[in-house]
């Protein structure tokens, strides 16, 4: 038999205690970023959602996402590229800026494109229009009404592409479904054990009194065992 000396009784039940509730901290912690990120997610994929129905284009705070899908600005935009557009006053453009606007005419028609200006707003019957082209195109685009510019691309996120383009394929979209479980495992399993009606150890909830007198009950039964 092994018996605990007074010291012993009270210093391991402390040092649990002190384990413990580090643990805790550290849990809500994790809990409160575990819940911003879903919130966050929650509001993107609303706000997207809703863009997409009214057939509007996701900004947030002023910033719209794009993803590249033709190699008409190579070399400065591959295919796939991410890229972040700002909204800003058409008139502001200059010569050199690339901006994202929306298509009315040619080949143009109904799609969003992503151009190089060439040439700054000039007026023209009383509105005022910007001419554009892609860096690898041979000529310039129509001219572009400025009440249909988005905005002027701020920046490319080159991590976002590899992202994106590994996301989208059967064996990326399995890889985040278990990313997600395992990011959220332990509260799966509570979520689980509470639908199970299956509650937790009272010993997680005891006090250190408690504790130290379990400590000492149980030596006493040692006592008892071992005179027997």
């Amino acid at each position: 038999m092994i018996k605990l000396s007074e010291n012993a009784v009270q210093t391991a039940p402390k040092k649990k205690i002190s384990e413990r509730k580090g643990y805790k901290i550290y849990k809500k912690i994790r809990s409160i970023i575990f819940t911003l990120i879903i919130l966050i997610a929650a509001i993107v994929m609303v706000v997207t959602i809703v863009a997409r129905i009214s057939g509007n284009t996701p900004s947030f705070f002023g910033h719209s996402v794009f993803r590249v899908s033709s190699g008409s600005m190579k070399p400065a935009y591959e295919v796939g590229d991410v890229i972040v557009v700002k909204e800003v006053d058409p008139m502001t453009l200059k010569v050199g800026d690339v901006c994202t606007y929306n298509g009315t005419t040619d080949e143009f028609a109904g799609k969003i494109v992503t151009h190089r200006v060439v040439k700054a707003p000039f007026e023209e019957n009383g509105e005022y229009y910007i001419i554009t082209k892609g860096d690898a195109n041979p000529l310039e685009d129509p001219k572009v009404n400025v009440k249909d510019v988005m905005g002027k691309v701020e920046t490319k996120i080159a991590l976002l592409r590899h992202l994106y383009n590994f996301f989208i394929t059967p064996f990326g979209l399995i890889t985040i479904i278990a990313l997600i479980i395992a990011a959220f495992f332990n509260e799966i399993v509570h979520f689980v054990k509470s639908l199970l009606g299956i509650g937790y150890k009272e010993e997680e909830n005891e006090s250190v009194e408690d504790i130290i007198a379990r400590y000492q009950d149980e030596n006493k039964e040692d006592d008892k065992g071992s005179e027997e």
